[in-house]
């Protein structure tokens, strides 16, 4: 049983979606981007959101003073508050609409990776707008899932799936998940999955932008099962309100090695694409994540 304080909190949480969806259904995408630009300006400078994590992540991972982390975790903020209005805007885009959107940059690597016959694993990051690299995939025909972690607040949760699904997105869960991946991989259709949060002590250790960092192994454990491979995609602003995803060249499992060992190379590699990347343009990041937390044994 859920506590009176967080039922109450679930259902502020559940209207607050319930509104930017309305508000985003109604407004010109133009200004429901400078709308969620400028609360997510509030959210970092005013209500000061994780904003000490943000720096302290920004200046140890880039090298950079204070003063530069402050102005790219305020960029990053707002380009949060931009694709979570452009993320509830999905519902009323068709797929024609999505591909007018996002310009590809490699295409050609997922066709390659599906011309195995064994599927493949999208490994991405909260850079960008991430949904949105998703709805531009499936809007391109390829049969894509999502492995999603179920929120606790499960309304919120509801609402952001249906929006997925309306893009043509299949949605597995967690408590399903190797069942439904490994059956979607051997149907030659792609499963995408972040792979950016702290993964605790289930997770395997690699290097993050110089610093050990506790990954997920779900998309190098599937890829190495399966033996398909993972193609590292993002997505970044063009400005204007387009975007551009960026599909790396396919990451195969060394043959050389073998269980744990094979997992943890994979791993680095498609983290190795991430950080790349993020570096590039590290305004696109969402740097409040706490993705340093745990330790590596000693």
């Amino acid at each position: 049983m859920l506590s009176r304080t967080k039922r109450a909190r679930h259902a502020i949480e559940y209207a607050g979606v319930r509104f930017a969806l309305a508000l985003a259904a109604r407004l010109p995408m133009g200004l429901a981007r400078g709308i969620g630009a400028a609360l997510g300006g509030i959210a970092f400078d005013v209500v000061r959101v994780r904003r000490a994590v943000v720096i302290d992540n920004i200046e140890r991972s880039l090298g950079v003073g204070r003063r530069t982390a402050g102005r790219i975790g305020r960029r990053s903020y707002a380009n949060l508050g931009r694709s979570l209005m452009e993320f509830a805007a999905q519902r009323r885009l068709d797929h024609g609409q999505v591909r007018a959107l996002v310009r590809f940059e490699g295409s050609e690597h997922l066709d390659a990776a599906l011309a195995g016959g064994r599927g493949a694993v999208i490994f991405g990051g909260h850079y960008g707008n991430w949904e949105l690299l998703g709805a531009a995939i499936a809007a391109r025909g390829y049969p894509l899932h999502f492995l999603v972690g179920e929120q606790t607040n499960g309304r919120v949760d509801d609402a952001m799936n249906d929006l997925r699904r309306r893009q043509g997105i299949g949605i597995i869960t967690r408590d399903v998940a190797l069942r439904k991946v490994l059956r979607a991989l051997r149907d030659n259709q792609v499963v995408a999955l972040l792979g950016d949060q702290d993964a605790r002590e289930a997770g395997v250790f690699v290097d993050f932008l110089g610093r050990s960092a506790s990954t997920v192994r779900g998309p190098a454990m599937f890829a190495v099962r399966q033996r398909c491979p993972i193609v590292a995609s993002f997505i970044r602003r063009e400005g204007h309100g387009r975007h551009a995803a960026v599909l790396e060249a396919p990451l195969y499992a060394d043959p050389s090695l073998e269980g744990e060992a094979a997992v943890a190379d994979l791993t680095q590699r498609a983290t190795h694409c991430l950080a790349t990347h993020i570096r590039r343009h590290p305004e696109e990041y969402f740097w409040a994540h706490r993705r340093w937390k745990t330790a590596p044994p000693s």
